[in-house]
């Protein structure tokens, strides 16, 4: 828990201390403009490789294979957006650094080596859906069994 807390406050003095330096650098309204336009930016490239990543994540579920790396690339996608959405350099930088495809390869595969994920390769699912309607056909008894209505009543041995 200590090394969490003192995470954060050090990420929020450098923060502070690459806010300060480059608006004394390029000026305080170039600064947020600069901000403004690598969120925009950002997450305009993170709709585009999160809907690249869904539709390969669709193909691997299709031919069968659990889409573990696909899954872990959008949870680092959605977390790209949000430190692109926070304001700062240094969160823009890390939410950048997550949108390269070899970082989030090289971060999913790490976090893979070490998760057991479940799924047979090659094997689906079935089921079968029934419209129940009130009206039965003799057809149907024959096809799915007879169904019987009735009350029942539980006598206890007292």
């Amino acid at each position: 828990m200590g090394r969490i807390l003192l995470f954060f406050i050090g990420a929020g003095l450098l923060e502070i201390f690459v806010f300060i330096e480059v608006g004394s650098a390029i000026g305080a309204w170039s600064t947020i403009a600069l901000i403004l336009l690598t969120a925009i930016i950002g997450l305009s490239l993170v709709r585009i490789q999160g809907l690249q990543t869904l539709m390969e994540a669709q193909q691997k579920v299709n031919r069968g294979e659990t889409p573990a790396r696909e899954m872990v690339s959008g949870m680092m996608l959605a977390l790209s957006g949000v430190l692109l959405l926070l304001p700062g350099f240094v969160t823009d930088f890390a939410g950048v650094l997550l949108l390269l495809p070899p970082v989030r390869t090289a971060l999913a595969d790490r976090f893979l080596s070490r998760a057991h994920v479940r799924g047979d390769k090659g094997h689906t699912f079935s089921a079968e859906y029934y419209y129940h309607t009130e009206t039965r056909t003799h057809e149907d008894d024959d096809r799915k069994g007879i169904t019987f209505e009735g009350e029942a009543e539980r006598k206890d041995d007292k």
